[in-house]
């Protein structure tokens, strides 16, 4: 079974030392009584994943128990708390008190590091129907690559090049154009918003090796993408600005040339493929490895 990496017990020693009836704070991983922290051989040997021989244990009368740092297995009196489903194998924050020598838990959370990463991948209070940060980008940057397209076969018709031109600066900032088809988040908005969390998800609580590894990938990708919307905001205003079609439509076939590496990234090594490395990564690459992560993490289906 994947370790517990850096996860600690937080609240003191269970035992004499948490105090009787005292709300406590405790991290470590939500397992079963039969496994707990091995679940490994068990799991290798039924073709399962250690989560899915974990709900199998569950199916079969097993007890939630949650398993600290250091590999103790901690007994849970209260097995119904709804929460417990949704966080099984997963490191979490448990909320409660020490009964006996069982914790009765109240309240059970992601840890901080997965919680960041839920706001990269599948929500976040202010986007569009609240999606993740990358969800909102890749949507509005797809809008974006459009109608760059779009302007392509208006090269002799100014105001067709001006009007798409606009459209792109609405999709990819609407701080500069607020007018069009986009959703008005933005994809440097997005971007930036998705960077951020996934430092706060390296530098958070229950911080993985495996998160650490492909966040440097997903990070590397993202800062492409803001520096080649940076660029594409800039040709699509100087589209804006050009004085006839002769001047606008070579930079409208750059425009489309900065969408694209926005969207699917750019193979600058010449390989035959965008990878994430030397500066070839786009949003699509971004999510491939963010994909990888949430499931090195066991989080397919992210806690919210």
């Amino acid at each position: 079974m994947r370790k517990a990496l850096g996860i600690v017990l937080v609240a003191g020693c269970v035992g004499a030392t948490v105090p009787q009836g005292q709300q406590q704070s405790w991290t470590g991983l939500l397992s079963d009584s039969v496994c707990a922290g091995s679940h490994q051989a068990t799991a290798l040997a039924r073709g399962l994943t250690d989560r899915q021989c974990m709900f199998e244990c569950i199916k079969a009368l097993a007890k939630y128990v949650l398993v600290d740092g250091k590999g103790q297995v901690i007994p849970i009196a209260n097995q119904d708390l709804p929460g417990f489903p949704l966080y099984l194998g997963r490191p979490v924050r448990v909320i409660g008190e020490m009964t006996g020598n069982a914790l009765t838990v109240s309240r059970v959370e992601a840890i901080a590091a997965h919680l960041h990463l839920g706001h990269v991948m599948t929500n976040w209070r202010d986007t569009p129907q609240n999606v993740g940060f990358l969800i909102a980008a890749i949507s509005d940057a797809n809008v974006a690559a459009i109608h760059a397209r779009l302007a392509l076969p208006a090269a002799d018709d100014l105001a067709e090049m001006k009007l798409h031109a606009g459209h792109v600066l609405h999709a990819l900032d609407p701080a500069i154009e607020p007018r069009g088809p986009a959703s008005g988040y933005g994809v440097k908005k997005a971007v930036t918003g998705a960077l951020q969390h996934l430092e706060f998800a390296v530098q958070g609580e229950g911080s993985t090796a495996n998160i650490k590894t492909h966040a440097a990938s997903v990070s590397a990708s993202l800062n492409n993408v803001l520096q080649w919307t940076d660029r594409a905001i800039a040709i699509a205003q100087q589209i804006q600005s050009a004085a006839s079609a002769t001047d606008a439509a070579p930079l409208v076939a750059e425009l489309v040339r900065l969408t694209t590496a926005i969207t699917d990234g750019k193979d600058a090594s010449d390989s035959g493929s965008a990878g994430s490395p030397n500066g070839e990564g786009g949003l699509r690459q971004a999510q491939t490895q963010m994909a990888l992560l949430m499931k090195g993490e066991g989080l397919q289906n992210a806690p919210r």
